[in-house]
């Protein structure tokens, strides 16, 4: 079927439904959360069983959701045995004929996965993040949400309408997750430093770490005297040459006087 759009109307023949209008939009702004400022509709924890998504912008299908202000959502309680991870998502849905956010709960399991997002007819969801809810919790910290938004597969960022993307939020959380893992790492060499040493007592460990270093001396001091070898010093002019192999042919370098 031919269709276009859009022109005036002559006696009621051209009449446009909303999702003509939709239609329209979408074929030049793609679907996903607005840019600016960076943390348009991110996601926050409130370290207790609520999150908070921030005010800002989502695009749908051609269609806009707007939250004007810090907008909280209720996490379902922890199971005791078993971890469970949610899924925050816009969702448009076109029988009630809205966008809205809400929490779409996990199933409970010792290793779960988060659940999938609804595009069909009856409704489009796209995610902003995922929410890991582990046993016993009692509050949701930051570190449990993973933020979404950027994942062109579950949300991804409206583009088409915009010259430059805010990154600051993003690139603090990065920068967050990095300092947390150093930390973990640091703390794992540590533990480790000390299992060895109680394994080994102070004094093994010690004459390891003096060995470890004398060895280091060693090898250098080879490296000064494999040096020294391969220079050659002609007699009549006191001029010191060092061989080296240039693709895998010898010459003589002058190294001094």
């Amino acid at each position: 079927m031919e269709k276009s759009f859009v022109f005036n109307s002559v006696n009621g023949d051209r009449r446009y439904k909303a999702e003509d209008f939709r239609e329209y939009f979408a074929s030049f702004i793609s679907n996903g959360v607005f840019p600016n400022p960076s943390n348009n509709l991110q996601v926050i924890a409130n370290n207790d069983m609520t999150i908070t998504i921030k005010a800002g912008k989502g695009w749908i299908n051609g269609a806009i959701y707007i939250n004007t202000d810090d907008y909280i959502l209720n996490i379902d309680v922890a199971d005791g045995i078993l971890n469970r991870i949610d899924k925050v998502v816009l969702r448009m849905d076109t029988a009630a004929r809205k966008i809205y956010s809400y929490v779409k709960k996990g199933q409970f399991a010792s290793s779960p996965t988060a659940p999938t997002l609804q595009r069909d007819a009856d409704a489009y969801e796209i995610a902003l993040a995922d929410v890991a809810v582990n046993k016993g919790a009692i509050s949701i910290t930051q570190a449990n949400i993973t933020d979404l938004r950027l994942d062109k597969n579950l949300c991804g960022i409206v583009h088409g309408t915009v010259d430059q993307i805010d990154v600051t939020t993003l690139f603090n959380q990065y920068s967050t997750r990095f300092k947390i893992k150093s930390e973990e790492f640091e703390k794992e060499f540590e533990d480790w430093l000390k299992t060895l040493k109680d394994v080994l007592g102070e004094d093994t460990a010690g004459n390891l770490l003096n060995l470890i270093t004398k060895n280091t001396e060693s090898i250098n001091n080879i490296k000064s005297d494999l040096v020294e070898m391969a220079t050659l010093k002609d007699k009549n002019t006191n001029v010191k040459y060092k061989l080296v192999v240039i693709n895998g042919e010898p010459f003589l370098e002058v190294v001094g006087v």
